[in-house]
């Protein structure tokens, strides 16, 4: 796990996929065996607008566009997530997935600094990490929310928030930054009451983060100095 200095005030919370990572089509197939298995229907994520969205979100909204009532979701899910953990353990190695440009650069940055170093992703828990371990990224955080926890991604930041005062005595106050490549990053951000960091490095441009309230915005995480102007002063 991370090293997290004594006396923190700062809270920094990174989405993954297309923030910190691109190359995620063993994710995709992940949901289409888990929604398979579990649920009967060969489908695709394709079919919604799923940038953003907790993987939990995302197999509500396919499996509805299937007619299947929430309830049976619900009756199902841990199956399904179980399921999409252990396909994407199994082809996680034949696809490449690659750290975006400055990523870590900046966590080395933010490791010698105080602050705590978390993520809010909508990943399930075990594909999260499972992700970070392949690229080498997983030591640099201690804590996070995960889409396998709510549906909703301003509840990850929150219980990320929550994860952070019991582990490390993290107080609360104006002092926590997300960072995120889509809108729903960006949205989920506010509605938490927490700054919002852009990245472009995904489908979105820095206008249409800026549209939606990100706080700052950066084409991507290159320029060191200037997110962590950011963030510590």
């Amino acid at each position: 796990m991370a090293i997290v200095q004594d006396n923190v005030n700062k809270l920094v919370l990174f989405d993954i996929d297309n923030t910190l990572l691109n190359g995620s089509e063993c994710h995709k197939l992940a949901f289409n065996e888990g929604i398979k298995v579990a649920y009967g229907v060969e489908t695709s994520i394709d079919t919604i607008d799923y940038l953003g969205m907790t993987d939990m979100e995302i197999i509500y909204e396919v499996l509805k566009i299937h007619g299947f009532a929430e309830q049976t979701v619900v009756s199902k899910l841990q199956e399904c997530i179980g399921i999409m953990a252990d396909t994407f353990n199994k082809c996680a190695f034949n696809y490449q997935i690659k750290v975006l440009d400055g990523v870590k650069e900046l966590l080395d940055k933010l490791i010698t600094s105080r602050v705590i170093i978390g993520l809010v992703t909508g990943n399930i828990e075990p594909i999260a990490w499972r992700k970070l371990q392949i690229t080498g990224l997983d030591s640099y955080f201690s804590l996070g929310g995960f889409g396998s926890d709510d549906v909703k991604r301003s509840n990850l930041i929150r219980l990320a928030i929550r994860r952070a005062a019991d582990k490390f005595d993290f107080k609360f106050n104006d002092n926590v930054y997300v960072f995120g490549d889509t809108p729903r990053d960006i949205r989920a951000g506010k509605e938490a009451r927490v700054k919002t960091v852009g990245v472009a490095t995904g489908r979105f441009t820095k206008d249409q983060l800026k549209e939606n309230g990100a706080d700052a915005v950066f084409p991507d995480l290159s320029d060191t100095s200037s997110v962590l102007k950011v963030i510590l002063e």
